[in-house]
């Protein structure tokens, strides 16, 4: 309902006021000459007159150097005339104008201090805070602008001189006395500029500091602009979480100000940070599919989350964890009811899940502002809004392994790529290739296959070159290497064979090909009988072969490779290689193969071991990548909510952004800008007949 509040540097506001200054200069220059009647109508004063708005003409031309010649003229030809102080003024802001501001306020001063009873004394005065805001010395600005309100008579030059103050303040980040500044011209002001004062008011109120406030509403207290004070002060309270004394200042602002125009945005802020109030900071929410077509997944991930449950609420020490669990049914309508059924009736302050549907759930838990650690691989899930998580083997984190492992430690820097024609193979072939350019290395070869595709003969061929004819490579004769030789001699002395006059004329040769040579100088090799001869061999310009598919699969891929001379070469897959019965139908092909995958059952690592057995303890079974992940996600959550300062939705979304390195079964897990899932996952070799850990 509310933001953050920007408080970067204000520089809009010093563009503002240079545009107020410049357009009051050129407001006072532009000014018709009065015509005093109390002056004599002399032929000089007549005469000055004209030359003077000739001046005005060139100025608003921009014609700077004429203008300033014709009324720096008049003061060397009349020192002591009566239109000085007209020609000191109309100087000075031709000086500002050029952005000369030390000549500016001399012209200025000199005004002042000769001609006090001038009519144009208070807008030099005026002008000379200008000029020493342009030079950036905002301290004499404001001085002098002290000194201007001593001497200002009317409301008018009272109004101006406080409104310019109050740019000159927020220009030098001196908020609180800009906003003091603005609402002294706010009591001077018409009632049509009022409007203007107060947008500007609330323009640099979010960069007051709380301290500042404070203060201002205790001055301000049920005065404009009391009721954006404690507007701001509301959001600032509610962005650290201070719940209750952000509703206190909300009421205070309702009851003292019914009729502002903020009352809604302040009604609105009020009614989220009640529910807030209401969230069960110990409630966990959980959806999965548990019926439908993809209920068996979300069994086993069940059953992750439940052991972390059981796990968490054993220890001593721990407000126990409540695990609200409900049933997506694989359906996206049926997951975002879930959201909102688990945040606003049962107040859970964090979700986790779902699977299949995660983006409707996403959207509905980013609407609702309560944290979702959603279990996807789908893109860019995250970016659906800040309180959006994922916690899953993606394919960014599984290419990211295998290329810095091949590119590092086996320093490959060639590979191909055989992918199947479908979105799966299609988005790892793009991720692998552009990963392969981060890590300086490249594809040298890649070649797609159908998804209904048994025979792979063509597909690796054309990898290694044996599926298009080569063209034969001839030996030249010694006669044919002499006529080419003569040839280009007869080249080298007529350049005129290939003048532009002899373009459109017949070529005098055909092209240099031994085929189109005159029988008896084609090469005696080739007039022999034709013999046997062994097939081409295979360019293998690679270190490794990246083929994203299923295992099923790749036990089919995988022994064409040899039968076609593709050995001492790598093969790196995803975590769908991950199967024993790979080893079992391929295994003499798929040695040294590179596995990524998000948890290994048989990893040395005494967490993964621990999780391992406590999962067959309690469920009889042995836990997988899903029960692992769950589990980790889980487990980061309860372990959040428990915190001390984790009091709502907003304490807990932050404190996921701050988690770094949790030490989990799936690996150390930390979380990215965007909520994403960060992490080492395992590396797996093919060694004999069985998968061994190579990291980490």
């Amino acid at each position: 309902m509310f933001f953050a509040t920007d408080k970067s540097s204000p520089n809009k506001f010093r563009g503002r006021l240079y545009l107020i200054a410049a357009v009051l200069s050129v407001l006072w220059a532009c000014a018709p000459v009065p015509r005093p009647t109390e002056l004599p109508k002399t032929p000089e004063i007549t005469w000055a007159l004209e030359r003077f708005e000739t001046a005005e003409h060139l100025f608003q031309e921009q014609d700077y150097s004429k203008a300033l010649a014709i009324y720096q003229g008049y003061l060397r030809l009349f020192p002591k005339g009566p239109l000085v102080d007209t020609a000191l003024m109309k100087t000075g802001l031709v000086h500002m104008a050029v952005e000369d501001y030390p000549q500016a306020r001399r012209t200025f001063h000199r005004l002042i201090r000769e001609y006090r009873k001038s009519s144009y004394a208070e807008d030099a005065r005026f002008n000379l805070i200008l000029a020493y805001y342009k030079e950036g010395n905002y301290s004499a600005a404001i001085k002098y602008a002290g000194s201007a309100l001593k001497r200002a008579k009317t409301s008018r030059q009272k109004f101006r001189i406080y409104n310019v103050m109050g740019y000159i303040y927020s220009a030098d980040k001196e908020f609180k006395n800009g906003i003091k500044s603005y609402m002294k011209a706010y009591q001077w002001a018409k009632p049509q500029e009022r409007t203007e004062i107060l947008s500007k008011v609330k323009e640099i109120i979010p960069y007051l500091r709380k301290s500042e406030l404070n203060s201002l509403i205790k001055v301000y207290r049920k005065r404009v602009p009391g009721g954006y004070l404690r507007l701001q002060l509301a959001k600032e309270r509610a962005l650290e979480d201070r719940i209750e004394p952000a509703i206190k200042t909300l009421s205070d602002f309702i009851s003292l100000f019914p009729h502002h125009d903020e009352i809604e945005t302040a009604t609105a802020l009020m009614e989220e940070l009640k529910s807030r109030l209401l969230v069960d900071r110990l409630s966990i929410g959980c959806i999965l599919p548990l019926s439908g077509p993809y209920r068996a997944f979300g069994s086993r991930a069940l059953m992750g989350v439940e052991l972390a449950l059981s796990q968490f609420n054993s220890q001593p020490d721990v407000n126990p964890i409540q695990l609200v669990i409900k049933d997506s049914k694989g359906d996206h309508n049926e997951a975002a009811r879930a959201v909102e059924s688990l945040a606003l009736k049962h107040k859970v302050i964090g979700l986790i899940g779902p699977m299949i549907t995660s983006e409707s759930a996403a959207i509905k838990a980013q609407d609702l502002k309560v944290p979702i650690m959603t279990l996807t691989q789908k893109p860019d899930i995250t970016k659906l809004g800040d309180y959006v998580f994922r916690n899953f083997l993606t394919p960014s984190l599984q290419v990211r392994a295998i290329v810095a492992y091949a590119t590092q430690e086996l320093g490959i820097k060639k590979f191909a790529v055989l992918y199947p024609e479908e979105r799966y193979g299609i988005s790892f072939m793009n991720k692998f290739w552009d990963e392969l350019l981060l890590h300086g290395a490249e594809v040298v070869g890649i070649e797609s296959y159908g998804l209904d595709q048994t025979d792979f003969a063509d597909v690796i061929k054309k990898l290694v070159g044996l599926y298009y004819p080569r063209p034969e490579k001839e030996e030249a004769s010694p006669e044919y290497m002499e006529f080419i030789s003569e040839f280009l001699a007869a080249e080298h002395e007529d350049e005129s064979l290939f003048s532009d006059a002899q373009e459109d004329k017949p070529p005098l040769l055909g092209p240099l090909d031994p085929i189109s040579l005159p029988d008896e100088i084609t090469s005696p090799a080739e007039q022999q009988p034709e013999q046997e001869e062994a097939g081409p061999e295979p360019i293998i310009d690679f270190g490794a072969v990246f083929v994203p598919d299923a295992f099923e699969k790749i036990g089919m891929i995988a022994p064409q490779f040899p039968y076609y001379d593709v050995t001492n070469v790598y093969l790196l897959g995803t975590n769908l290689w991950h199967s024993d019965k790979l080893i079992q139908t391929a295994r003499k092909y798929v040695q040294d193969a590179i596995v990524p995958d998000g948890f290994f059952l048989g990893s040395p690592l005494l967490i993964a071991q621990d999780f391992a057995k406590s999962f067959k303890d309690v469920f009889g079974i042995s836990p997988g990548f899903l029960e692992a992940q769950a589990y980790d996600t889980a487990s980061i959550l309860f372990q959040l909510s428990n915190r001390s300062g984790v009091r709502s939705r907003i304490t807990l979304k932050t404190a996921l952004m701050d988690v770094k390195d949790f030490s989990g079964v799936t690996g150390l897990t930390s979380f990215d800008e965007t909520g994403d899932v960060d992490k080492q996952i395992y590396l797996l070799n093919i060694a004999g007949r069985r998968f061994v850990q190579i990291r980490p």
